[in-house]
């Protein structure tokens, strides 16, 4: 009987280079940053980045810039690193704010990168990349930035002062209301359809002081002053 075979050495992992360049790309990472970070020219990754070559301290600071954990920049040992199925196919942050802004419309800085789930740095770098994308592009969109709000706007001159004018008057419809103007706007159409009591306080307008929206006020008779009536 032959002996058994000698167990095989432990492979060391190694970095999974495709997921990190991937994660670089969507975060707009400059080679100059990812080589401030691991003290390793990015050119000489292929032959020098490995776990033996990487401080703990260095590849913490790698996966904090990446915005992922340490162990997620490890591939396991004897897989194949340009695996499809790990690798991400990861649209650049810039792409990503453009679309979210499209998609929500006027929204308050701190509301926006929680709802992308970004960092601060994050918002901040994707907005000058697409502040500049746009007008390097002569793109008819321009990125409005201030404290308390971040839209988009059509770029100045493009649109005559009548044509703008006519805009607004025609955008004052349904569909220019806001998801909670609309939602709310449903509802009391719907009770009203149905004959149900309003539960939600109507706007006041200056059309109807009297806040009836559906309906404007009723006509009343004109009265006949008692002291002008003739005797009886």
């Amino acid at each position: 009987m032959s002996d058994p075979p000698p167990p095989l050495a432990p492979q060391t992992p190694a970095f999974d280079l495709p997921y990190l360049r991937a994660l670089a790309l969507q975060r707009q990472l400059t080679d100059d940053e990812l080589t401030a970070a691991t003290g390793i020219p990015t050119a000489d990754w292929p032959t020098h980045l490995t776990p033996h070559t990487l401080s703990s301290a260095a590849m913490i600071a790698l996966a904090s810039i990446l915005n992922t954990s340490p162990e997620s920049l490890l591939r396991p040992a004897g897989t194949d690193p340009q695996r499809p199925d790990h690798t991400p196919h990861l649209a650049p942050q810039t792409a990503v704010l453009h679309a979210a802004l499209i998609e929500t419309g006027p929204i308050h800085p701190d509301d926006l990168a929680a709802a992308l789930e970004w960092n601060p740095t994050d918002l901040t770098r994707a907005i000058t990349s697409l502040k500049a994308q746009l007008h390097q592009t002569n793109s008819p969109q321009r990125l409005i930035h201030t404290p308390s709000t971040i839209h988009l706007a059509a770029a100045p001159g493009l649109l005559t002062p009548r044509q703008l004018r006519n805009l607004h008057q025609a955008g004052h419809g349904a569909a220019a209301l806001s998801p909670a103007e609309a939602t709310a706007t449903a509802h009391l159409l719907q009770r009203t359809v149905l004959g149900l009591p309003v539960d939600i306080a109507a706007p006041r307008s200056r059309a109807w002081p009297t806040g009836a929206c559906c309906s404007p006020p009723a006509r009343h008779p004109p009265l006949t002053p008692t002291c002008c009536s003739p005797s009886a």
